[in-house]
């Protein structure tokens, strides 16, 4: 498949080629409210919705901006499978998403919160993604009157994003942690530490491919760049533990390890039926074999391949054929 056919599925800002065998993406995000307005959670009327979408639009016209409530249902998940907005967004009667060209920036507008500007990119360059948030975020504050207590910090409408109102977090392929089942340990002790791990939707999402999200909980008392360099050395560590344990597969459970990338890789270049689990752990699999240099696929772009084997990607009301026949078809297509 040619990089402009991945484009047409995938952020533009996701086809990299020299992507980090462990980091996915990393992303930070902000959350703000205008001072003259109840929370969207509380809107009277979709009335109340539409003024802040046109009052946000107003204060950043170099964005593009698509209001969900004129959106059919598929273009709606596209965007949720893209990373670009959140399972609940679609939810809200008046709300809207405001992207730049590559779309490595996206504003949700009218979640649980008015504002929730998204800084995207691939590697672990959070501080990078901070400033660029930062950006739009100035230009909102002058543009209107956001939500701020000078002891709390941004008023937000769940407690637990009050203060810095930051969320952080990086998308990590961990398939040597998950395969010698040391994720929960990992869980359970950087949670102690104020972190999560959750699915690759975040909060209450399933785990696909061996992906996991991990993020910071804590936004208030603590700055920015604190959260920053602290979730940094959080991932740092998981990414070493990976990177070991990939070693040790290699070096002690070689034929086991290579039998399982081939198998796996089998499956996806001759299966006429699969679900989504199964593709993604499959996918995940080969990866792990590409990175361990059991197989030469220079163009395998594995965050291209997760958001384009997806059910709103293959949804096609000319096609007799089940979603699942669908997406064998697309990966032998692709490993070909």
């Amino acid at each position: 498949m040619s990089d402009a056919e991945h484009r047409s599925y995938s952020n533009n800002w996701v086809d990299n080629d020299d992507l980090s065998p462990v980091v996915m993406s990393s992303r930070i995000r902000l959350a703000r409210n205008l001072e003259n307005y109840v929370h969207p959670l509380m809107f009277p009327s979709e009335h109340e919705g539409h003024r802040v979408i046109n009052e946000v639009q107003d204060a950043l016209p170099d964005l593009e901006l698509k209001r969900l409530d004129t959106m059919d249902q598929q273009s709606k998940h596209q965007l949720v499978a893209k990373h670009l907005i959140s399972p609940d967004l679609i939810k809200r009667p008046a709300s809207g998403v405001m992207l730049n060209e590559d779309e490595s920036l996206s504003i949700m507008l009218n979640e649980e919160d008015h504002i929730r500007i998204q800084a995207m990119g691939t590697d672990l360059k959070l501080t990078e993604l901070f400033e660029q948030a930062s950006k739009v975020d100035d230009q909102l504050d002058e543009a209107l009157d956001i939500s701020y207590d000078e002891q709390l910090g941004y008023l937000t409408t769940c407690p637990t994003n009050i203060g810095t109102g930051m969320r952080a977090s990086v998308m990590l392929h961990l398939p040597g942690l998950s395969i010698m089942k040391r994720m929960n340990r990992i869980a359970q002790t950087i949670n102690r530490f104020g972190f999560t791990i959750r699915g690759i939707y975040g909060e209450g999402s399933q785990v696909f491919g061996h992906i996991y999200q991990v993020s910071n909980q804590l936004t208030l008392g603590r700055t920015e760049e604190d959260i920053i360099e602290s979730l940094t050395e959080v991932v740092q560590q998981i990414i070493n533990e990976e990177l070991q344990i990939r070693e040790r597969l290699d070096r002690h459970n070689h034929v086991e390890t290579k039998d399982r990338v081939y198998r796996s890789l089998g499956i996806l270049q001759y299966s006429r039926l699969i679900s989504m689990e199964e593709a993604s752990y499959r996918l995940s699999e080969v990866k792990l074999g590409i990175d361990l240099g059991y197989i030469d696929m220079p163009e395998f772009n594995f965050n291209t391949l997760m958001t384009e084997i997806q059910s709103p990607f293959l949804i096609d009301e000319n096609d007799e054929k089940s979603i699942n026949e669908m997406r064998a078809d697309r990966l032998r297509k692709y490993l070909q």
